[in-house]
């Protein structure tokens, strides 16, 4: 049953074409998504690595890398390091609690290694409750691959679509830490680095991962300056709801039902609500 595990289901995804890399048949390089449905010993282990989530809602994606030093992006792909595996094995041993909902190899195989919404993985502490970690693989030196960060777009991509998670974070040249995420990110919604939640990560997932976001059109704020808030506001003002600046559940349907596709602001899409 491949797919990424959601509320015991598994979903598959549909991987659009391109997102820059230029590949002979014009389109995104397949990659093979395997979960602990599929193979026996993936799924984190409870409660050394991650808790039952105490609701069911989700509302921001945490990225890292597993080095936590500067990246340095190779082109194409690089070989199968059997990341999922070892990574579970990594954190089920480990005496620190640590682990994340999904993994991405510099093959591109994406391992799904806990419920995306019924799991609360052990990835950034206080964020853990309301996010998805999606770890990606560096060797020792901080190489990655330009397919590798492409996979990595296209599932954020897809889960913000799915759980209605506006596509916007920090700016892609400031690793420093977001008070509003390291208090636990209640009124944040979009997509951080640990960087953002922890000043001891300020290379985790280092900036080529938001460099490439940001050519994908997610927008950036200023979060400890409150700019969201100040952009956010008369958008719900013309909606109809209320206007506090934080693009929750509400705000999210109300751009569905207005014909917003998924929901989500897309900047170069939209010029008003």
């Amino acid at each position: 049953m491949p797919g990424l595990i959601i509320n015991k289901r598994a979903f598959q995804l549909a991987w659009p074409v391109r997102l820059g890399s230029k590949h002979p048949s014009g389109r995104m390089p397949m990659p093979q998504i395997v979960n602990y449905y599929d193979l026996r010993g993936l799924k984190l282990r409870a409660p050394e690595d991650m808790r039952a989530r105490r609701g069911r809602h989700v509302q921001s994606i945490g990225l890292h890398n597993t080095k936590a030093i500067e990246t340095h992006v190779l082109p194409g792909r690089g070989p199968d390091t059997r990341l999922e595996h070892r990574i579970t094995q990594w954190w089920s041993m480990d005496k620190v609690h640590a682990g994340a909902h999904l993994c991405v190899d510099h093959d591109l195989t994406v391992g799904c290694l806990a419920d995306l919404l019924l799991d609360a993985a052990y990835h950034a502490s206080s964020m853990n409750e309301l996010s998805i970690g999606i770890e990606i693989y560096e060797d020792t030196t901080g190489r990655v691959y330009q397919e590798q960060l492409e996979v990595v777009i296209v599932l954020v991509e897809w889960l913000c679509a799915f759980f209605g998670i506006q596509r916007q974070m920090p700016s892609a040249d400031d690793d420093g830490v977001v008070e509003r995420i390291r208090k636990g990110g209640s009124t944040f919604h979009g997509v951080y680095g640990h960087c953002h939640q922890y000043s001891g990560k300020q290379e985790d997932p280092g900036r080529d991962i938001f460099k490439a976001l940001r050519a994908a059109g997610f927008q950036e704020f200023d979060f400890n300056k409150s700019e969201d808030l100040g952009f956010w506001a008369p958008i719900q003002r013309k909606l109809g709801v209320e206007a506090d600046g934080i693009p929750g559940p509400i705000t999210t349907d109300a751009l569905r039902d207005a014909g917003y596709k998924d929901g989500l602001w897309r900047p170069a899409e939209n010029s008003g609500a």
